[in-house]
């Protein structure tokens, strides 16, 4: 690959929602660059060890990756992460996607309303890209923040972020006798938890108890690490979530060992390669989706995601368990519009994944992988579109994207 090639599109992060974009700027004919800071791309969804489907989106490329990495253990869609990992390689690869591993960003130039280059670090040092269009996948809107678009942390009235995870799997589960709790379910076992809690035995601020099927026999998965009152865009932040998280692994393989049916035999698998962190910026876009939005199904005109569907799943942000301040949800079903991705100061600049614009409501449902695959498959085709037209995003013919979008799999959203 050249690094001094000028690309049609340059997209930061290779997470799910940067994959997808990848994926999809390459299969419209844009010449695409994928910039990740990991030697592992996939984000969460690999390396991260978060191994199910939460929520569900109309896109064709989930629908590909799904058909050909995922089973049905119980009541959920689980996969390998292993698996997920070379599907993920096999799509870029098929595209002609190049790619910088290994490389963080670390500058951004921009003259008037046009981003001109990004400045990356690696291991050779540093180096200058340049693209007709940028896509901020990074999770943090780590490109956008360096570009100067406002945002705000969290929840509006305080703050505070959803709490960070660092999932990790046991093997040697006795799957005839095993349960796998979530929040609500299998309360006694909660309450033990909580007991446990109070005792000592399991530091705060765990206290939840969250098991879901491996997809290898005798496995599972187990998010029940909890780290709260912590900012995923601060280094110490970090760097405490990781180190504190890692304490409560042992204690709470010892309660599954002592109370989990299934569990009395299991030990340590695998741990996940960093902290999973749910929320940090939500930016200021060219409109902010809203929880109003999602419960009324609302269908925008200009779309770029189509029946996106998950509940409000926000985590406690001062404690453990399921936040008692979530909306209720019922199955609607809802379109996210293409000003969620664009912002008021760059006509070349795309959003993308869980930093677009959006509440902290609206955004504990759409955070989800499958939306986010859904989002980069949108992000991907409109940039691609836009790069070949030569014209601002935001003078986007998004019929021209939508209609791309239908012929690739994605469903039209239903009034």
């Amino acid at each position: 690959m050249d690094v001094n090639a000028l690309y049609d599109v340059v997209i930061v992060g290779a997470g799910p929602s940067g994959i997808a974009a990848a994926v999809s700027a390459g299969r419209n004919g844009a010449k695409t660059l994928l910039i990740e800071r990991y030697g592992c791309i996939g984000g969460m969804s690999t390396s991260g060890l978060l191994t199910v489907w939460c929520g569900d989106a109309s896109s064709g490329i989930f629908d590909e990756i799904r058909r050909t990495t995922t089973i049905k253990r119980g009541r959920r869609q689980v996969f390998d992460p292993e698996r997920l990992h070379e599907v993920y390689r096999r799509l870029l690869q098929e595209c002609a996607v190049d790619m910088l591993l290994h490389t963080s960003l670390c500058g951004v130039e921009h003259t008037g309303r046009q981003i001109t280059s990004l400045s990356l670090l690696s291991k050779s040092g540093m180096v200058r890209v340049q693209g007709r269009i940028y896509v901020d996948a990074t999770g943090d809107g780590d490109l956008a923040c360096l570009a100067g678009i406002p945002y705000q942390k969290g929840r509006e009235q305080d703050g505070l972020m959803q709490p960070m995870t660092l999932p990790f799997m046991v093997a040697g589960v006795d799957e005839s006798q095993a349960v796998y709790p979530t929040f609500g379910t299998h309360l006694p076992l909660q309450e033990l938890m909580q007991q446990e809690v109070a005792s000592g035995k399991v530091s705060k601020p765990a206290g939840h108890v969250i098991l879901i099927e491996g997809y290898h026999k005798g496995t599972a998965s187990v998010n029940m690490t909890n780290m709260i009152h912590v900012d995923g865009t601060d280094v110490q932040d970090l760097t405490r979530a990781e180190w504190h998280t890692r304490d409560q692994i042992e204690p709470i393989i010892a309660f599954l060992r002592r109370h989990v049916p299934g569990f009395k035999d299991c030990y340590l698998y695998r741990t996940a390669a960093h902290i999973g962190v749910r929320e940090t910026r939500h930016f200021t876009g060219s409109f902010r989706l809203t929880e109003q939005h999602i419960l009324n199904s609302e269908v925008f005109p200009d779309w770029l995601v189509s029946r996106a569907a998950y509940s409000f799943g926000n985590h406690n942000l001062s404690g453990s368990g399921s936040d008692p301040n979530n909306m209720k949800y019922s199955g609607q079903r809802y379109t996210i519009p293409l000003g969620c991705f664009t912002t008021r100061e760059f006509d070349n600049l795309l959003l993308n994944g869980r930093c677009i614009s959006g509440t902290h409501m609206a955004h504990a449902s759409f955070r989800v992988m499958p939306i986010c695959l859904a989002m980069g498959q949108g992000v991907g085709t409109a940039a691609a579109l836009c790069s070949k037209a030569g014209t601002p995003l935001q003078q986007l013919d998004t019929a021209a994207v939508q209609k791309r979008l239908l012929a690739q799999g994605v469903s039209a959203p239903q009034a």
